[in-house]
């Protein structure tokens, strides 16, 4: 943290010393500009400022910051006509308006162009050509020494502040990517780990920095690492326990059928036959969460989502034939998505299964599909006792049953939720459940329209 500190306020500090100079010389560019104005040239610096505040219109301001200086003038035309004359000449140029049209009351006072008129009461006059062949005169008078205070153009005027501000916003600029450029990096990793993509790094460029971002991302690096090596293991301890149960349940099978064969069907048999059954589904189960989790290569094709929908119906509703539980499907015209058929259509089925167990009798499940901002929402929905609301969002949690699960003897195991998550999950979908006012559970699957691996 010390580190990261001395960094920002060495860039501050660079930061202010190249505003300060900037700043500084830009000061001294304007000072030495008023320098030039010197006690010879300043009515003809003068003038050439009158005649271009004239033509862009603004004479009045300029006067009005003359006068604040004691300076006041009259401009002419090449004719000695009075184009504009301040209040404080207006009398004399009245008065003396015969003899302004005398070329000869003027004569040169030095070779640029200045005269100095031969009457008393006016300290300086001077001629100006334009680049538009134009010639004009200025009349002018000053209580104070007119080289000391010279009105500066309007953009010199702020240009000290523009600098200022132009400074300001480089350094923070500076600032801002010294310090945002790592934390977005951050960010980005941790985006990717969310995802599922345990190989995610911080880059490289921030773990071998040596301040406190460099720790925090080396840091990171290491969480992501044993994150990774402890979600390995798990996978690999399933794996493992699942395929060495397989051969003694499957010689315990072997035995149970020789043991009926010798003595004849009986309760206890049947009943080994059954848990044995049962033991071998959830160790397929596993594998197959296992293998999900694996990261497969999924086989995405175009399909059409009313039909894969429709079958699943047909399914679950010939398991339940012979109760008064219905399935009701609600579906709107639907777009064709890229999909894994097989993957997605057991996805949908587990949800309908639970809600087909968990509805109440004479009730209806009902299965809806529309387009919602560019997605498709399948939402299954049955009339149970729903979920008590602390369990929802542990609902896709590998062996997670909720309390009203455990309750009842439903047989299931936990899985088939979790390996429903992790199949949406692998078409870039979401899926979520809410209890419906009223009673009853709707879990709704979220799927982009174009669906990639």
């Amino acid at each position: 943290m010390t580190r990261l500190f001395f960094k920002i306020l060495a860039l501050i500090l660079v930061t202010s010393v190249v505003v300060g100079a900037s700043g500084y010389g830009l000061i001294k560019w304007l000072e030495h500009e008023r320098i030039l104005i010197s006690p010879q040239n300043a009515p003809k610096v003068l003038a050439e400022h009158v005649v271009e505040a004239w033509q862009q219109g603004r004479i009045n301001n300029y006067a009005e910051e003359l006068e604040k200086h004691g300076t006041y003038f009259a401009l002419l035309g090449a004719d000695r006509e009075v184009i504009y004359t301040m209040p404080e000449l207006r009398r004399f140029v009245q008065n003396r308006s015969r003899l302004l049209q005398r070329r000869d009351e003027f004569r040169p006072s030095n070779n640029r162009g200045s005269h100095r008129f031969k009457r008393p009461g006016v300290q300086f006059t001077q001629e100006v050509n334009t680049s538009d062949g134009d010639t004009f005169y200025v009349i002018s008078r000053s209580r104070n020494p007119l080289h000391n205070y010279f009105p500066q153009r309007p953009w010199k005027r702020y240009a000290q502040w523009i600098a200022l501000g132009i400074g300001i916003l480089l350094a923070s600029s500076l600032l801002s990517f010294y310090i945002t450029r790592p934390i977005r990096s951050l960010r980005k990793t941790t985006q990717s780990l969310g995802q599922r993509d345990l190989s995610a790094r911080v880059e490289a460029t921030v773990s071998e920095r040596k301040d406190a971002i460099g720790e925090l991302g080396r840091d990171f690096d290491r969480m992501a690492q044993r994150l990774d090596d402890t979600l390995r293991n798990q996978h690999q301890l399933l794996r493992d326990i699942s395929h060495e149960l397989r051969s003694p349940l499957a010689r315990i099978q072997v035995a149970g059928t020789l043991a009926e064969q010798k003595t004849g069907n009986s309760a206890e048999l049947e009943r080994i036959d059954r848990e044995t059954q049962r033991l071998d589904g959830l160790i397929e189960t596993i594998l197959r969460l296992t293998r999900l989790n694996d990261m497969p290569e999924l086989t995405f094709e175009p399909l059409d989502l009313s039909v894969l929908i429709n079958e699943v119906a047909r399914n679950a509703q010939y398991e339940y034939q012979n109760t008064d539980k219905t399935i009701v499907t609600k579906l709107s015209v639907l777009p064709e998505i890229k999909a894994d058929y097989e993957n997605l259509s057991s996805a949908i089925e587990n949800i309908v299964r639970n809600a087909m167990y968990y509805t109440k009798d004479a009730s209806a499940v009902t299965i809806s599909a529309k387009v919602v901002e560019q997605a498709l929402e399948i939402c299954v929905t049955d009339q149970g006792h729903g979920v008590p609301e602390e369990d929802l969002s542990r609902l896709f949690e590998p062996f997670f049953r909720s309390d009203v699960s455990r309750n009842e003897k439903t047989g299931s195991n936990g899985v088939g939720l979790a390996i429903t998550h992790r199949i949406i999950e692998l078409h870039n979908g979401t899926v979520w459940a809410k209890n419906i006012t009223g009673g009853g559970l709707a879990v709704t699957i979220r799927l982009p329209l174009s669906t990639i691996n």
